[in-house]
């Protein structure tokens, strides 16, 4: 037993083995579909239309404890269980597809040039004609399957939001484990740019390390302290609601926007803007933020 109370009771290979059975996906999404997602022996036989009563219940028992549980009103899905619907509609093993690009609206944060929305491979690509900042994100295809086409760009932007939000709770976007940001100059990180900017030593960027499955994101500093309540109450009083525009509307890619400010102890910023108002929020290295300074228009 380990000092949180928890333990690895399963092996990974037997856990996800007990899942290459179609019947026993079959079982799971019988599950989800039931009513109040429990069901009595004889209904989920019914349900997944399997007549051999042995057979049937030789798959229900490998996903039993791990995937299944049971209840007194029946079978339930475990955590585990639901988290495999989850992603059976996610459509990251189950869809694919791409579409043509597409013109935003929005200016590049970091130039001012024109952007290009592109969907393929499982990946959102938002490409700036004029300079080389390029923002890239993997997204499973079902975050999409119920949009028109021109609301891809908007969709991708709550996604994005949801993903950052998920990130300042402190969780990981793929395994829920405790996620490590750091505030790290731009050429101390792995993002891969073609050309680097001018000022790239002085450009901070938030890494987000997962401390369980190793996973990596890397932001930049105005998306990572958008939902601040000191930057949520500044553009509220501005008349803006941040949840209502572009999520990249806020990025800070140059350091007109986003500046490391001294080394040790080390300080960045990060500046939002709306006509002549400013919010400047300071941060340590662990992304903290330690001092701020509003100024109004007028």
């Amino acid at each position: 037993m380990s000092e949180t109370g928890l333990t690895e009771t399963a092996d990974p290979d037997e856990a996800f083995g007990a899942l290459a059975n179609a019947a026993r996906v079959d079982i799971l999404r019988a599950l989800w579909y039931a009513d109040d997602q429990t069901a009595t022996f004889s209904e989920l036989r019914d349900a997944v239309e399997m007549d051999d009563s042995g057979q049937f219940n030789y798959h229900l028992d490998k996903l039993t404890d791990r995937f299944v549980t049971k209840g007194e009103d029946g079978y339930e899905l475990t955590l585990a269980g639901r988290a495999v619907n989850g992603a059976i509609h996610a459509g990251a093993y189950t869809m694919d597809g791409s579409i043509d690009p597409m013109a935003l609206s929005d200016p590049c944060p970091a130039c001012g040039g024109e952007r290009t929305f592109h969907y393929e491979d499982e990946r959102v690509r938002v490409e700036c004609d004029s300079c080389d900042m390029t923002a890239t994100a993997l997204v499973p295809p079902g975050v999409f399957a119920d949009y028109d086409r021109e609301q891809f760009p908007a969709v991708t932007s709550r996604y994005f939001r949801t993903i950052y939000q998920q990130l300042a709770n402190g969780f990981c976007w793929h395994c829920e484990g405790k996620i490590h940001p750091t505030v790290v100059p731009l050429p101390e990180t792995t993002l891969h740019m073609e050309t680097i900017p001018d000022d790239a030593e002085d450009l901070p960027l938030v890494q987000y390390d997962c401390q369980r499955c190793g996973a990596e994101l890397i932001g930049d500093l105005g998306a990572a302290l958008l939902s601040h309540p000191a930057v949520v109450s500044f553009y509220h009083d501005c008349g803006i609601d941040v949840n209502e525009r572009p999520f990249w509307e806020f990025s800070a890619w140059n350091t007109d926007h986003a500046l490391i400010r001294q080394r040790d102890p080390f300080r960045a910023s990060v500046t939002y803007r709306s006509g002549d108002a400013t919010l400047t929020l300071v941060v340590d290295e662990s992304l903290n933020v330690v001092d701020h300074d509003r100024r109004d228009s007028g």
